[in-house]
């Protein structure tokens, strides 16, 4: 029986939901650490001083953890691309530069981040079907919150949807080449030519997006 009482304050639901951000958090710096490789049950229950039956209390097995941490990464870029759009005035390309720069910048700044985003692409058993669903998800998260786009007909949407997913795909490769070191160049050049790219392309798709 799962205990629903609580203790010193605190209720039940909300110290499994604590248990739970801080197995997300200590796999983060396990896969920083110690590489997927040397990730495991035992590892991560060590390190964040739960039992193993506060793991499975969340979570079926480690894959289902390695993917809430990359999901927990995505969910963070997302909110700050959007936060970013919407604070940047109404000009498109203000608009998509300050999107890439403040998603990239959740990564950048801290590697744990990256390693997860790095193990996605690594397509590591379930996290390669997540990647697919990234990409996508991105995709029409632009579609959707980027103004310029907001009046399009169904046939021009389907389009932009196309484009879109061609740049989060060429995106996504160029963030991991320069998140792994493949690819020598700085926050901002790597976020000015993310945003050339996506303004050309969907420039060219649209006839113009403002």
């Amino acid at each position: 029986m799962v205990s629903t009482r609580a203790y010193r304050g605190v209720p039940a639901d909300e110290r499994r939901e604590l248990r739970r951000s801080a197995l997300i958090e200590t796999v983060l710096d396990c896969l920083r650490d110690d590489g997927l490789g040397g990730v495991s049950v035992r590892s991560v229950c060590a390190r964040s001083r739960l039992t193993p039956r506060y793991f499975y209390e969340n979570f079926d097995d480690l894959d289902q953890l390695l993917v809430a941490a990359v999901d927990s990464v995505v969910d963070e870029v997302a909110s700050a691309s959007l936060a970013a759009m919407a604070a940047a005035g109404d000009e498109t390309a203000t608009q998509v530069r300050a999107a890439i720069d403040a998603g990239y910048g959740v990564v950048v700044t801290d590697p744990r981040k990256a390693n997860a985003l790095l193990v996605a692409a690594a397509g590591h058993g379930p996290l390669r079907e997540r990647r697919h669903r990234v990409v996508t998800d991105y995709a029409d998260l632009i579609i959707d919150n980027l103004p310029a786009l907001n009046a399009l007909g169904l046939s021009e949407r389907r389009r932009a949807r196309a484009t879109a997913l061609f740049l989060m795909g060429g995106s996504a490769e160029v963030i991991e080449a320069a998140l792994s070191g493949r690819l020598r160049m700085s926050r901002a050049r790597l976020v000015d030519h993310l945003t050339t790219m996506w303004l050309g392309a969907l420039g060219a798709g649209l006839g113009g997006t403002g």
